[in-house]
């Protein structure tokens, strides 16, 4: 995790910082399931020690549910995996392939709603094409407004510190 810019908001200024996150718990991408880690990315932490994260992403999707109807087997999609990013994370801007431009404009909308109906502080995030070409699928890139442990201390101890970061929503 490290300092990777600065954006300006308003006139405010937030220090961003690089964010690698293991993602390999969202059902709606099987592809994500992988037992190795990647290497040579920096300080990592997993998504799956970060409950603010799903129970965001559950409660963006219950938000759009109608509950007179049957759930889905698969209740979430990626966009309300990156709507609770950006709010939970503090995501301002996502190490992504440009083809996902769409998903994250859902996502934004969606991170929006959910703030407002909240009171919740907003910032959309942007998405900043990957040079990483050889990054692997279950690892996430994003530059976020946290202030984040640039020390690399292990996969559970770096995930640990983040979440005693996260806000309560």
């Amino acid at each position: 995790m490290q300092n990777a810019q600065s954006l300006q908001h308003n006139a405010d200024i937030e220090t961003l910082n690089r964010c690698c996150l293991v993602v390999d718990g969202n059902g709606h991408r099987p592809d994500l399931i992988d037992d190795s880690l990647p290497e040579n990315f920096g300080a990592l932490a997993a998504e799956a020690m970060l409950p603010q994260i799903r129970t965001t992403a559950l409660m963006i999707a219950a938000s759009r549910h109608d509950f007179s109807r049957p759930s889905p087997s698969v209740f979430t999609d990626e966009a309300d995996w990156f709507a609770a990013r950006i709010l939970v994370l503090q995501a301002r801007v996502f190490h992504l392939d440009i083809s996902l431009r769409f998903m994250l404009e859902t996502a934004n909308r969606r991170a929006a709603d959910f703030a407002a109906a909240r009171n919740l502080p907003f910032i959309p995030a942007k998405i900043r094409m990957s040079l990483h070409t050889r990054r692997p699928n279950n690892l996430l890139m994003m530059d976020c407004a946290l202030p984040l442990h640039q020390e690399d201390l292990g996969l559970i101890e770096n995930s640990r510190r983040l979440a005693a970061k996260l806000p309560q929503l």
